[in-house]
């Protein structure tokens, strides 16, 4: 029985002696591990630190760098600032001379425009009155040209003595002219109406005598005109001949100048000048 005890307290004492080895092996190897793990730690935070530093010095290598660069940059930006503050002052002032200048010129410009405005202003009243006034002239003159154009115009007007050849005038073929035979040529004209016109030749001798064989005359409105024949023609607004004869009274009928006048109406539209030897 006491051998069984002591057997079971060696066995219990090597187990115990086991587990107590056991126990310093592992408290040995972790603590090996842990120095290990403590050394690379401390070496990793070295080699941190030292990197840490060198960014560090990296870091206000790289300030000054900045610091130097943003330095330059500032001065350029100062010097630019006066340059263009100089600028701006000169540009200013160019302005404001221009201005100046503008100015004078506008108001120079505004005078003068009022000026002219109210010189336009007279032109144009001058201008309105004489349109009128060119206006009413070329009405009068319209007017004008188509009474004077209305009436007959009588062209290539001619006059020649007639003696007439009979038993009675045989004996005295060497004597006076007994009619004077006149042609004319009514002018073609569209103003003129067309119809029967009454067409009136007067003779009037050297001693300024009409000639009129029986004192045939018109009258009208105390108007009298003594004609020495009188004729009818067609008209219709083109060129028509017409010719005539006068009968001349022996005692009014000289040598000289006679004049042959024709009239429409009391209008005289052509006269003419016959000779007589």
């Amino acid at each position: 029985m006491a051998f069984k005890k002591r057997t079971i307290i060696k066995i219990s004492l090597t187990v115990l002696t086991f587990l107590v080895l056991l126990l310093v092996f592992g408290y040995y190897n972790l603590s090996a591990k842990y120095d290990l793990l403590v050394d690379q730690s401390n070496i990793e935070s070295k080699l941190l630190q030292n990197q840490f530093d060198e960014i560090l010095k990296k870091y206000d290598s790289l300030n000054l760098v900045i610091e130097k660069n943003e330095v330059a940059e500032v001065e350029k930006v100062v010097v630019a600032a006066q340059e263009n503050k100089a600028h701006f002052l000169s540009t200013t002032w160019d302005i404001n001379h221009e201005n100046k200048s503008l100015e004078y010129k506008i108001n120079l410009l505004k005078s003068k425009i009022n000026e002219d405005s109210n010189e336009i202003i007279k032109i144009n009243t001058i201008l309105t009155q004489n349109k009128k006034e060119l206006a009413e002239l070329v009405s009068h003159k319209k007017n004008e040209y188509v009474g004077r154009h209305e009436n007959l115009n009588a062209i290539n007007l001619n006059a020649r003595g007639v003696k007439i050849l009979s038993d009675l005038y045989s004996k005295n073929r060497e004597g006076k002219i007994q009619q004077i035979r006149v042609c004319f040529t009514l002018e073609g004209n569209e103003f003129v109406r067309n119809g029967n016109k009454q067409l009136y030749v007067q003779v009037v001798n050297p001693k300024n005598q009409i000639i009129s064989v029986k004192d045939t005359h018109l009258e009208t409105n105390n108007l009298k005109l003594t004609y020495s024949a009188k004729t009818e023609a067609m008209y219709t607004k083109k060129d028509l001949d017409v010719c005539t004869y006068v009968d001349l009274e022996a005692d009014k009928t000289i040598k000289g100048k006679y004049i042959i006048n024709v009239y429409n109406s009391f209008c005289k539209i052509g006269s003419t000048i016959f000779e007589y030897e």
